[in-house]
C-alpha cells in the first residue's frame, strides 16, 4: 500500500473554471474511492464560509502501487489539463493513524 500525499496549488483567478470542471475531477476521485485508494481528498478554501473567495488548491492522500502509475493518473487530471492547477507536488507518505483503512 504505497501512499502519496499530493498538494496541488491553483492559479489565481480560476474559480469559475474550477467550479465548471469540478464534476469531472470528482468523478475520477470517486472511482478511486470505490477501489479503496483514497485516504483523504479535499479542497483548501481561502475562506471556509465563502467558496466565492476561491481556493488555494487541493490536498489528496492516495494509494497507488507505483509513482509511475500515480504520475499517469495525474497527467489526466482535469484540473491540471484545464489550467486550474499551477503546480502539483507529490511526496511519499507513511500513514501512522488512524488504524484500519
Amino acid at each position: 500500500m504505497p501512499l502519496f500525499v499530493i498538494t496541488c496549488t491553483d492559479h489565481e483567478g480560476t474559480l469559475e473554471k474550477r467550479l465548471t470542471v469540478r464534476p469531472q475531477h470528482l468523478a475520477r476521485l470517486e472511482k478511486l474511492d470505490a477501489e479503496g485508494r483514497v485516504i483523504v481528498a479535499g479542497a483548501m478554501p481561502k475562506d471556509r464560509e465563502n467558496p466565492q473567495a476561491g481556493f488555494y488548491g487541493s490536498t489528496l492522500i492516495l494509494d497507488f502501487d507505483t509513482r509511475e502509475e500515480l504520475d499517469a493518473w495525474i497527467a489526466e487530471e482535469p484540473f491540471l489539463k484545464e489550467g486550474i492547477y499551477a503546480s502539483i507536488d507529490v511526496k511519499p507518505f507513511n500513514k501512522a493513524l488512524p488504524h484500519g483503512k
